[in-house]
Parts: structure tokens; C-alpha cells; sequence
């Protein structure tokens, strides 16, 4: 199997960790390549947790709904990346591509990595099913205004990050993000060409 990058979009409650999740143990049982995850959410809520100052500030924006600062989620999928990728792993990722400038980065670190067959995968579903999942988990960042702000930022902008990376020639595939997992999973492994 020939290496897969792979990054995810979708609203916050759309299933993105769920069927990240479920592409990676597909990959591990069709293949021995290692996979490099890039989760920025998690990312973002490591940096918090080291109680230094970067930390204390990155926890205030998160933790109330706000998007971050483009250099730092550029900082931290750089570095991950640097430090162990070896141009033989799968990558995927989630939580990118929230500005221009955080786009342009990860697009152009592909094209560094010489990661030219970038797949975009885009999760469809409505604010209120949104709403509904991410009450749901009960996370402490998960409060209802919190979500909402997070909806209208992603709207606002994420979305235009997907005409970005059509106008730079990457290939979109819309899901709907709606059905159960199982029925979404294979949709995907669809859509990547991953079929059995």
C-alpha cells in the first residue's frame, strides 16, 4: 500500500476523531507503514496542560471557543512533523487548515515532504446535530455558547480553507456526516480508494 495523507475537515461534533480513528486501525490491519497523527486539538490542549506561560495563554483561547493563532498550530504540525516524519509513514490529520496562513503551511509542508496526493476529506453536519454530539461528550471546553462560537468561527474560517486548497489543485470529497459510524467509515474508505 502506497502511503496516504489525509486531511480531515468538519465542524466540532462532526465525528472527525471517531473516523480518524477507525482510518488508522484500517491502515494498521492492511499495512505495516507507520502513521504520524496529527490531532491539533490535542496538540493545542498538551501545550495548555504544561502550566508554562505559552501554556496559560493558549488554554485562555481555547478553552473560551477561539480559534488560535495561526503560528502556533503552524509551530506545532511543524514540529511534529520534523522531528519524525521519515517520508515512509501515513499521515493523518485533523484540526489544520483553520486560517490562510495555517492552509498554505500545511499545504506547502506537503509539497516539502513531497506529499503531492494530499486527499481532503470534509464531514458534513448541521449546527444542531453539532450541538447535540458535543453536549453530549461533556468535555469541560464543550459549554453551548463555547460550541456555538466554534460553529460560527468554522463557518467563517475553515470552510474558505477548502476553496483555498481547491484553487491550489487539492480534491475535496464532501461526506455526510449524518448516518452511524459504520455507514460514514466505509463512505470514506470509499472515497480514499480503500475499499475491499
Amino acid at each position: 500500500m502506497q502511503p496516504l495523507t489525509v486531511l480531515f475537515f468538519g465542524s466540532q461534533g462532526a465525528g472527525k476523531g471517531t473516523q480518524v480513528k477507525m482510518l488508522i486501525e484500517h491502515l494498521q490491519s492492511k499495512s505495516d507503514r507507520g502513521i504520524i497523527r496529527i490531532d491539533m486539538g490535542q496538540e493545542l490542549r498538551n501545550v495548555r496542560d504544561t502550566g508554562t506561560y505559552a501554556g496559560r495563554l493558549t488554554g485562555e483561547i481555547i478553552d473560551n471557543g477561539i480559534r488560535i493563532y495561526d503560528f502556533m498550530a503552524i509551530y506545532l504540525q511543524t514540529k511534529l512533523l520534523v522531528d519524525n516524519f521519515t517520508g515512509e509513514e501515513h499521515i493523518i490529520a485533523d484540526g489544520l487548515a483553520r486560517g490562510e496562513d495555517q492552509t498554505r503551511g500545511f499545504d506547502d509542508m506537503m509539497k516539502f515532504f513531497k506529499r503531492e496526493d494530499l486527499q481532503i476529506i470534509n464531514l458534513v453536519i448541521s449546527d444542531d446535530t453539532a450541538v447535540k454530539r458535543l453536549m453530549a461528550r461533556g468535555r469541560n471546553d464543550d459549554t453551548e455558547e463555547a460550541i456555538r462560537r466554534r460553529l460560527a468561527w468554522t463557518k467563517t474560517d475553515v470552510l474558505p480553507q477548502l476553496e483555498l486548497l481547491k484553487i491550489r489543485g487539492r480534491a475535496v470529497r464532501e461526506i455526510d456526516g449524518e448516518p452511524d459510524v459504520a455507514t460514514i467509515h466505509k463512505n470514506i474508505l470509499s472515497a480514499l480508494g480503500l475499499s475491499q
